[in-house]
């Protein structure tokens, strides 16, 4: 049986935006912990801990 992507629901919230990449960084360089800061900005405590795992909250850079 094959399965497809054809499910009723969309993913939401997949991607975080520039803003909450540089609010985790600046929380986190306050001591916050991943899930206080996951918390405040209303994601999964997973996604901030792979955020600053990965490292691309320090990697922004404005053009």
């Amino acid at each position: 049986m094959d399965y497809l992507n054809n499910t009723p629901k969309s993913r939401k919230n997949k991607h975080l935006n520039a803003y909450e990449r540089g609010q985790i960084a600046l929380l986190h360089s306050e001591g916050m912990s991943a899930y206080a800061i996951a918390k405040r900005l209303g994601r999964a405590s997973n996604t901030i801990r792979n955020e600053l795992k990965r490292g691309t909250v320090s990697q922004i850079k404005g053009n």
